[in-house]
């Protein structure tokens, strides 16, 4: 339809090719630093990468973020550490001794270093805290036993002892804390002190009494005291006494040295108070041989400081046997994750480069044919990227993902070496035949291909672009704008290069006009055994195609993106927190709940917190059933402050810890008095099977502990909800897309052929081969190499071989339109078509299938299955589809090709 326009384009670009050339390379010039940007601006958040607009998890996260301020803490280095057991002195001592190096190293680098925390840092605290209070505590005792024994000097009876000291304001909170308020109990205490210890001088005595009297009193009240005990600390009873007696000796004036005495000279198990198990979970397994240290700071890590600690790392594991250290953190996983990539893409990147040059290079025998396609590849490359980079950054003022630029050159490179070829091959042919208008009628078929071929590639991606696919959705805009520029570099740049070069574009080979092109006679071959057996061809299309259909329609997909990159530090660090710690600490799902009326009630004058009976119990029955499951480890919300859980009454009668529960409890509760946040510690790791199972169950289960009332409304959150939604979102747009696409190609191809039958029978043709292709790919990696199938693997195959798939079958039916134009039948034309272009397709698709199957190569699971899928596919499409499928078929439909139009013979050749 546009073969006029073409030809108009060609002859333009003939009579103007100095000036184009100059064209195109100013333009490369001023692109290439806009072309950085696209690698600057990518986003290695995997996580952040996978919430899909107006999803469950997204409406989680917005009242996270409003009513919490969202997860508004300093970025930090997490450093897990297995088989180092610190109930073993030497090993303990070695830790200490790294999280000190740490320190120094962190503070002596320009990251605004701010915290450290780990199990010694908490011990530390709480311990020099405790320690603090208990001496003031021993020491009131003492006091008290003394003044005790100056009212018996004084000559007071035991009762008068008793009545002084229990109306002494200055003993008051002392007999409480040592659970002397009894009267029964305080006249033992008066009598054993009259009776033992007797007189003042006996301090040995002072001592020993002293010690047992907060030895007990302290083992109930942080141990034992009921309803609620102590939420952060616990006795460690075996060691605490003789703690105390060294606590007694230490004068109360250097707890610092004291503390940190006990620490490196004790082990964990005998610490004399110990963070409770709140304090210590996230921080160490029960075995005490997992630790995690967590170092806070306000700035960002280099690659260099990273690699500085992983040093580090190795000179501590060295000196413990069998231990291994792991790496983690948000910003430590991104830059992980950015080397993976960036490694990935020059790899695949180098390979595909190599093949496409050999492999062109050995189909034109010339040096510089095999550049040229190169040549296409880098001015498409940097200026594609450019407009792509300046569109980001400036537009759109956002990032892109980190599969992106990865897809993003594989894709130039592949189209860009596609085109080139073409064109390469029918201006070849045309010199062949002697055509003075050699450039002309090149534009005009193979310029006219390229740009039916490019513009339902551009298009589809397009349609990947709008649909808003997580993770993908930027490659769609970005491999559009690619192969927009290619289709106008291959009909310009590429047509003046050959019209200044002309048969020095073949260098050193000579074009003649007898001389047969590659696969001529091979071509012959297939085309005489397709067009005698087309009817059998087609019966083993049918058979395999619905093969192909019942593999891929049985094997299940999913969205476990984490078993599908590389297994770096990050990686391993939760899978042994995991196993370790038997929850994944990192990732918890979460619910937000917003209640119709308030929750929490605070006074604007005192200040105090109260509680909504109904709200609080409403909140407790949804904690109670998802703490109730078995892929649940725990809960922490405000019926479970301290991830044990609370009941109403107890949380407001306790004498001693009322006041911090409920402090606890008002953290889960949002600025609006009205939202909840439930943290759920999943039993398995956030993207496995059973926690994804567990989490799609979540909202069900939240809203029938509420016994479908109305009084709230409940989301659920997390990284696991984000996959969840993300696999939801990306299936029913995917549902959506095909058909979409499918109509889209369909009207294109309908324009360009001017026929409704072809288009229909090229789109089913290619969507058989993706079938087909997509059954292999996932015989390969699901049922012998037991990997996960990702969601986004059947997407972007289908997208992009629905669109590049088609390029084969338009370029050969471009050319069957030539050969009936010039007065040949079907079968003759098919014929032609198969022989002339047999030699460029098969050069194509193995140009194609290298390209794509370098993606293997990336070391990024999720691109590899990718790569695999467009590789077969298009190797498929090469040597099956085109070569036996669609001669097949075209044969047989006959006119009806072209219906409802006719084609009309050529009477006069364009000038």
């Amino acid at each position: 339809m546009f073969e006029s326009f073409f030809f108009k384009v060609g002859k333009y670009v003939r009579r103007n090719k100095k000036k184009v050339l100059v064209f195109w390379i100013i333009l490369f010039l001023l692109m290439a630093y806009p072309a950085t940007l696209i690698f600057s601006d990518t986003s290695y958040n995997l996580t952040n990468s996978l919430v899909t607009k107006n999803s469950q998890s997204s409406k989680a996260n917005d009242i996270l973020t409003s009513q919490f301020h969202g997860n508004s803490s300093d970025p930090s280095i997490i450093i897990v550490s297995n088989n180092t057991s610190i109930n073993n002195l030497t090993i303990s001592r070695e830790m200490i001794n790294f999280q000190h190096s740490m320190d120094s190293y962190l503070k002596s680098i320009n990251i605004s270093y701010s915290s450290t925390t780990s199990i010694f840092t908490v011990e530390n605290k709480t311990l020099t805290g405790y320690s603090s209070s208990t001496y003031k505590l021993e020491n009131g005792t003492k006091g008290m036993i003394e003044y005790t024994l100056m009212l018996k000097d004084k000559g007071y009876n035991a009762s008068k002892q008793i009545k002084t000291l229990s109306t002494n304001k200055t003993f008051q909170p002392l007999l409480y804390e040592l659970e002397l308020t009894n009267p029964a109990e305080l006249s033992n205490f008066v009598n054993y002190v009259n009776n033992t210890i007797k007189t003042p001088n006996n301090s040995s005595a002072i001592e020993n009494y002293t010690v047992s009297l907060v030895n007990s009193s302290q083992i109930y009240f942080i141990n034992n005291a009921k309803p609620l005990a102590n939420p952060l600390i616990k006795i460690n009873t075996p060691y605490f006494q003789n703690y105390l007696y060294s606590l007694y000796n230490n004068s109360g004036k250097n707890y610092t040295s004291f503390v940190s005495g006990i620490i490196y000279n004790t082990t964990y198990n005998k610490y004399p108070v110990l963070p409770s198990s709140y304090g210590s979970s996230s921080l160490m397994n029960h075995g005490n041989s997992t630790l995690l240290m967590i170092f806070s700071y306000k700035g960002s890590i280099s690659k260099s400081q990273q690699a500085h600690i992983i040093s580090m790392e190795k000179s501590y594991s060295s000196k413990i046997a069998n231990s291994s250290y792991y790496l983690a953190g948000a910003s430590v996983s991104n830059n992980q994750l950015a080397n993976e990539s960036l490694h990935g893409m020059i790899i695949a990147l180098m390979i595909g480069i190599i093949v496409s040059i050999f492999i062109v290079g050995i189909f034109f025998r010339s040096p510089v044919s095999a550049f040229l396609p190169f040549l296409m590849f880098i001015f498409s490359s940097v200026i594609g990227a450019g407009i792509n980079g300046l569109l980001y950054k400036y537009i759109f003022h956002t990032t892109i993902s980190f599969i992106t630029p990865t897809l993003l050159l594989i894709l130039i490179l592949g189209i860009a070496s596609d085109y080139s070829v073409y064109i390469l091959a029918r201006f070849r042919r045309e010199l062949k035949n002697k055509n003075p208008n050699a450039v002309e009628d090149s534009s005009k078929w193979a310029g006219h291909a390229v740009f039916t071929s490019g513009t339902t590639v551009a298009l589809s991606y397009i349609i990947l672009w709008i649909s808003n696919i997580p993770i993908f959705s930027d490659a769609g805009l970005t491999n559009a704008i690619a192969a927009v520029v290619t289709i106008i570099i291959a009909n310009t740049f590429l047509i003046a290069i050959l019209a200044q070069w002309q048969e020095k574009a073949y260098w050193p080979t000579k074009i003649e006009k007898n001389q047969k092109l590659p696969f001529e006679k091979s071509m012959e071959k297939v085309a005489h055994v397709v067009l005698n057996n087309r009817k059998k061809v087609i019966v083993i299309l049918v058979i395999v195609t619905l093969g192909a259909l019942f593999i891929y329609s049985t094997t299940p997909t999913n969205m476990d993106i984490f078993g599908l990159i590389p297994a770096s530090s990050g990686v391993q660090a939760t899978s042994v927190i995991n196993s370790s710690l038997h929850y994944d600490l990192f990732d918890p799902a979460y619910v937000m709940v917003n209640f119709t009326s308030p929750i929490m009630l605070v006074n604007s004058t005192t200040g105090s917190i109260h509680f909504n009976s109904t709200e609080y119990n409403q909140t407790l029955a949804i904690e109670d059933k998802l703490a109730s499951s078995p892929y649940v480890h725990s809960i922490s919300g405000p019926g479970y402050p301290y991830e044990k859980k609370v009941n109403y009454t107890n949380l407001i009668s306790s004498p001693e810890y009322s006041n911090q529960y409920i402090n606890q409890t008002a953290t889960y509760i949002g600025h609006n008095h009205k939202s909840v946040e439930i943290v759920v510690y999943l039993s398995n790791v956030a993207w496995s099977n059973p926690s994804a199972n567990f989490v799609n169950s979540m909202p069900s289960i939240v809203n029938s502990a509420g016994g479908g009332s109305g009084d709230y409304k409940a989301y659920v959150g997390g990284t696991t909800e984000y996959l969840n939604n993300a696999y939801s979102f990306t299936s029913h747009s995917f549902d959506n897309m095909v058909p979409l696409l499918g109509i889209t190609i369909f009207i294109i191809l309908l324009i360009q052929l001017a026929s409704a039958l072809t288009p229909v029978r090229l789109i089913l043709m290619v969507m058989a081969a993706v079938m087909l292709a997509l059954s292999i790919t996932y015989v390969i990696f699901y049922y012998i190499l037991h990997l996960p199938v990702i969601i986004f693997l059947p997407l972007f195959v289908f997208i992009t071989l629905l669109a590049v798939g088609l390029d084969y079958d338009i370029f050969m039916i471009t050319k069957v339109q030539e050969n009936i134009t010039k007065g040949m039948n079907t079968s003759e034309a098919v014929k032609n078509s198969i022989i002339e272009n047999g030699g460029v397709i098969i050069t194509l698709g193995s140009l194609l299938f290298a390209t794509f199957g370098a993606l293997y190569f990336s070391g990024l699971g999720i691109i590899e299955e990718i790569g695999v899928g467009l590789a077969l596919g298009v190797l498929i499409d090469t040597f099956v589809s085109w070569m036996f499928f669609v001669p097949a078929i075209m044969t047989v439909m006959d006119r009806y090709n072209w219906w409802p139009s006719k084609i009309v013979k050529e009477s006069r050749t364009e000038k």
